[in-house]
C-alpha cells in the first residue's frame, strides 16, 4: 500500500498503531508484533515475496552466528556474494542476457521475474551489517532485532538506508511512555510535509513531465516542450525527499529515529556538496562500502593513488547508476556524476575558488540538465529532449508552470524539511495541532481528486 492512499492512512497506519499500544505494555512482544505489521505492511504488495524476505533475513542471520562461531571471513564472503546474487538474478539478469545476446548476435527469452520490492534496499542492510560483522565493529543480534532491522515497514521498500548501529539499540523499548506526545506531533510533522511534498509538488510535476518524455520514445518534441522535461529533476526531488520525511515520520511514532536523508542539495554550492546533501544514506553507503575498498586496492604502487581515487570514483558512481536501474542510461548518470565529481575535487585543489553564485548555478544547472539520462527511458528520447533544448522554450501549462515555480521557490529557498518539522513541533501545541490537522484534511481531500502515483523509488 501507498504511503499517500487512503488504504495506509485511515486503515493501516491506525491500526498499527493501536494495535502496537496493546503490545507496548508487554516488552517480549514489542518487536514481533512490529515485525508482523511490518510484514502485512509488505506482502500487500504481494504476498509471494513476503518468504523471499523471511528467507533472506534468515539466511543471513544464520551467517552471522556461524561466522561467529568459526571466525572463518569466507562465511561473510560467501553470504554477500549470495545476496548480491539473488539481487542479480532479479533486476540484472534480463540486462546480462540482452547485452550478451546483442554481442553474440544470438537471442535468449526473457526471464519474466518480477522485480520485489525493495530488494536493493534490504540487500544493502544485509551486506552493511556483515561487512561490518567482518570488521569486528557489529555484535551478534537477536533474530527478531535483525528481522525488524530488514523489514521495519516505514523503511523496507525505499530507504532511507540506515545503518544497523543507528536503530537497532531502539528496537524494544517502550514507547508509550512520558514524552511519546512530543515525538508523536514530531513525527506527523514530518508525514505531513513529505505527503505535501508528494502530492502538492511530485505529482503534479510528474503529471507535466510524463507525456513530454513518452512522446520523446517517439519523436521529437514539439517547439520549446523539451525544457519542461528538466523539471523531473525536482519531482524526483520531492517525491524521494517526501517518502523519506514520512518514513522518519512513521519510525518516530513507533519510537525508532531513523537517519535523515537530504539536506537541502538544491542550495548546494558544488558538486561535492550536493552529493553529501542528496540521498545521504545512499551516499555514505557508497562511500564506505564501495568507494573505500576499491580505494585501497593495491593497483600500480603509491604513485599511482590518484589514478586509484580516480577510478574508485568513477567505478562507485557508475555501480550508483547501475543500482538505479538495470539499463546503459543509467550507468552513463552515473558516470556522468562521477566525472562531475572528480572536476570538482580537482578543481577544489589546483583551481581558484568560485564565486557561490557561479558554483551553485554550474552544480544545479548539471545536475538537473543529465537528470535526463536518469528518466529517459531509451538513448532515441534522451536525444529528441536535448535536440529539442535547442529551441527556446514556450510558455507551458498553467499548472506545470504553477508547481514549477513553487517546486523552485521551495528546493532553493526554503530551509531543509527536516528542520521546517522541528521548527513546527516546536511552536505551541495548540497552534501546530490545528495547522497540521487543516494540513492533513486538504491532503486527504487532494488524495482523493486526483491520481494516486506510486513514489519513484519503488522502481529500484
Amino acid at each position: 500500500m501507498l504511503f499517500n492512499s487512503y488504504t495506509f492512512l485511515l486503515l493501516f497506519l491506525p491500526s498499527a498503531i493501536a494495535i502496537y499500544r496493546i503490545a507496548d505494555d508487554y516488552p517480549r512482544s514489542r518487536i514481533w508484533v512490529l515485525i508482523a505489521l511490518s510484514l502485512v505492511f509488505y506482502g500487500y504488495w504481494d504476498v509471494r515475496f513476503v518468504p523471499l524476505m523471511l528467507g533472506s533475513i534468515l539466511f543471513n542471520w544464520l551467517a552471522s552466528r556461524v561466522y561467529a562461531a568459526r571466525k572463518s571471513p569466507i562465511i561473510i564472503t560467501a553470504a554477500i556474494v549470495a545476496n548480491l546474487a539473488v539481487l542479480g538474478l532479479f533486476k540484472y539478469a534480463n540486462f546480462f542476457e540482452e547485452n550478451v545476446s546483442l554481442l553474440l548476435g544470438s537471442h535468449f527469452a526473457p526471464l519474466h521475474l518480477a522485480l520485489p520490492l525493495g530488494i536493493s534496499f534490504f540487500t544493502f542492510h544485509h551486506i552493511m551489517y556483515l561487512v561490518d560483522l567482518r570488521r569486528n565493529r557489529a555484535p551478534l543480534y537477536p533474530l527478531a532485532h535483525y528481522a525488524l532491522y530488514i523489514c521495519f515497514f516505514p523503511q523496507a521498500i525505499a530507504g532511507p538506508i540506515a545503518r544497523w548501529n543507528e536503530v537497532m539499540d531502539q528496537f524494544g523499548r517502550q514507547v508509550f511512555r512520558p514524552g511519546w506526545e512530543k515525538s508523536c506531533v514530531l513525527g506527523v510533522t514530518f508525514i505531513v510535509l513529505g505527503l505535501i511534498q508528494k502530492v502538492v509538488i511530485a505529482d503534479p510535476l510528474r503529471d507535466a513531465t510524463d507525456p513530454i518524455y513518452a512522446h520523446a520514445l517517439i519523436g521529437p518534441l514539439p517547439a520549446g516542450d523539451a525544457w519542461m522535461a528538466l523539471a523531473f529533476a525536482f519531482q524526483i526531488f520531492f517525491d524521494f525527499a517526501g517518502y523519506s520525511d514520512i518514513a522518519i515520520g512513521l519510525g518516530l511514532i513507533f519510537g525508532i529515529e531513523l537517519p535523515e536523508n537530504f539536506n537541502g542539495p538544491f542550495r548546494c554550492t558544488s558538486i561535492l556538496q550536493f552529493w553529501q546533501s542528496w540521498h545521504m544514506t545512499l551516499a555514505r553507503f557508497l562511500r564506505d562500502y564501495v568507494f573505500t575498498p576499491l580505494s585501497r586496492l593495491r593497483i600500480g604502487g603509491p604513485r599511482h593513488r590518484a589514478n586509484r581515487l580516480l577510478f574508485a570514483l568513477l567505478a562507485t558512481m557508475a555501480l550508483c547508476g547501475l543500482w538505479h536501474g538495470a539499463a546503459w542510461h543509467y550507468m552513463i548518470w552515473g558516470t556522468l556524476q562521477g566525472l562531475a565529481l572528480a572536476v570538482a575535487a580537482t578543481w577544489r585543489r589546483y583551481g581558484p575558488p568560485l564565486m557561490p553564485l557561479i558554483g551553485w548555478a554550474l552544480t544545479i544547472s548539471f545536475f538537473v540538465v543529465t537528470s535526463v539520462f536518469f528518466r529517459a527511458e531509451s538513448f532515441a528520447a534522451i536525444w529528441h529532449i536535448y535536440q529539442g533544448l535547442a529551441v527556446a522554450p514556450r510558455f507551458f501549462s498553467a499548472d506545470g508552470r504553477r508547481t514549477l515555480e513553487i517546486a523552485l521557490v521551495v528546493a532553493i529557498a526554503l530551509p531543509p524539511s527536516q528542520d521546517i518539522a522541528r521548527w513546527l513541533s516546536e511552536r505551541p501545541y495548540g497552534i501546530n495541532a490545528y495547522a497540521m490537522a487543516l494540513a492533513a484534511i486538504l491532503i486527504l481531500a487532494m488524495i482523493g481528486r486526483e491520481e494516486t502515483h506510486e513514489f519513484v523509488y519503488f522502481q529500484f
